[in-house]
């Protein structure tokens, strides 16, 4: 399946997403605290892919991706999150 994610930061800790999978593009708009990454333990993690990998992250999981997205929130919410999102990240070749 195609797929692609981008954010565009807007101001510190909140992002513009544009995703497109298939034939569908969906809008959304992504925040987090200040606090989110160091309590991820990954202070240093790029937003712009930090968000990127949340929203693959939700995608990937068959989620329905909300327009307006609160990654503190969702940490508190799902269980799963943040160890699926820091598995993502650490994953990934550039954090």
């Amino acid at each position: 399946m195609e797929q692609w994610i981008e954010a565009r930061e807007m101001r510190e800790g909140t992002y513009a997403v544009v995703m497109h999978r298939t034939q569908r593009t969906t809008h959304h708009l992504v925040v987090y605290s200040a606090t989110f990454p160091a309590r991820m333990g990954l202070s240093d993690a790029d937003g712009r892919r930090l968000v990127e990998a949340a929203v693959g992250l939700l995608a990937d999981r068959g989620d329905e991706v909300e327009h307006d997205l609160d990654l503190d929130w969702m940490a508190h919410s799902d269980a799963d999150f943040l160890a699926g999102l820091r598995e993502r990240l650490v994953g990934s070749a550039t954090i």
